[in-house]
């Protein structure tokens, strides 16, 4: 019961944070989607109880946990930064600017995000084409099938909207990427597909408040009212404070999933949010550790730090802050380099070069390092 688990970890942080109620927060997070709470929330469970009783589960989900990490193409790093410019002009409400960029970033450079994005922002009709490329790329992934889905039903393209929907729905792995089929099903207009795949999870997990809120407006899609009744007393008697049961028992015409993300753990990202971070290292050391773990084993950490130590007191303010920032990767490409060209490691050097995107930009910088190094 996920919703019934983040509103007693946000009654209990209360009284103040734990490691405990972090390490709580952050596995309600990652039934809900959300990665980014999901690795502060363990990383703050760390800090608060280095050696509380979840301490060692929450360093192995760090460790071990798939995080989605998108991989930039090659010579895709120009793409990658409209795409940013344009995930900030939709956050911002900009949708005409958004569109025009992400347009830009898909002729500059195909990936999984831009795919995504245009598909979100172009008409149905005309989002088909990056969304089956984005379904031929990633058959793992459940939300390009669901836009695709989707799309097509809008395009009046009904066997394909089917094909993509049944895709979606073998890839049901978490809570919240079930309740993100049902919610695409029932737009579509099918409701025992879901019903069927709520079923065979409330199977393994019968006491589930969150499967049986589901089920209930499944069943209301379906107009199977009365079933749908008896589903909403079983989810009261198990839950009577069950904020969305008591919204339907008020209300019966109301069959929407609500709400769609959690009030309960939005106030517990708050509060993890406002914590400290567990690790407050300055830019460079957060560039001197990730040049360490990109070259190991092939240079000694002694002697990165002897040679990028100089290279970083030449570097600007402004370059510096862009150095720190994850939308501009040729610079520690071009760190790499350096380092492996100063100690003869040419072969790993081509290497890295040839599987890395922004090489023009890398090289750019490179040149740079050497002639200050040659006046030195």
């Amino acid at each position: 019961c996920h919703t019934a688990a983040e509103r007693c970890l946000a009654v209990a942080a209360r009284g103040g944070l734990t490691g405990e109620i972090c390490f709580g927060a952050g596995c309600c997070a990652l039934n809900r989607g959300d990665e980014r709470l999901a690795e502060r929330a363990l990383e703050q469970s760390l800090r608060l109880s280095p050696q509380g009783v979840y301490a060692e589960q929450a360093q192995e989900l760090l460790e071990t946990y798939p995080w989605r990490n998108w991989d930039i193409p090659p010579r895709g790093a120009r793409g990658e930064a409209l795409l940013s410019r344009a995930q900030r002009a939709m956050a911002a409400g900009d949708l005409d600017q958004a569109l025009f960029l992400a347009k830009r970033a898909w002729k500059k450079s195909r990936s999984l995000p831009i795919a995504l994005l245009l598909g979100s922002l172009l008409p149905p009709n005309k989002a088909l084409l990056p969304l089956k490329w984005a379904c031929r790329k990633t058959i793992a992934q459940q939300q390009p099938f669901l836009m695709l889905a989707l799309a097509c039903h809008r395009c009046a393209l009904t066997d394909e909207a089917y094909q993509a929907l049944m895709m979606a729905y073998l890839l049901c792995g978490s809570f919240h990427q079930v309740e993100k089929f049902c919610l695409t099903a029932w737009e579509i207009g099918l409701y025992d597909l879901p019903l069927s795949r709520v079923e065979m999870r409330l199977a393994a997990s019968p006491a589930s408040a969150d499967l049986l809120r589901l089920k209930y407006l499944c069943l209301m899609h379906a107009g199977q009212t009365e079933k749908a009744s008896r589903t909403l007393s079983a989810l009261l008697e198990l839950d009577p404070d069950d904020g969305s049961a008591l919204r339907y028992k008020r209300h019966p015409e109301s069959v929407q999933l609500y709400p769609h993300f959690s009030p309960w753990l939005q106030i517990l990202a708050g509060r993890i949010y406002a914590l400290p971070p567990r690790l407050k290292p300055g830019p460079l050391n957060r560039i001197l550790h990730m040049t360490v773990m990109a070259l190991y084993p092939h240079v000694d950490a002694p002697v990165i730090y002897r040679l990028l130590c100089p290279i970083w007191q030449k570097l600007a303010p402004a370059e510096r802050k862009a150095c720190d920032e994850e939308r501009h990767p040729h610079y520690p490409l071009s760190f790499s380099l350096y380092i492996l060209l100063r100690t003869g490691h040419f072969d790993q050097a081509r290497d890295m070069l040839s599987r890395a995107p922004g090489k023009k930009r890398a090289l750019r910088t490179l040149r740079r390092y050497m002639q200050w190094m040659k006046k030195e």
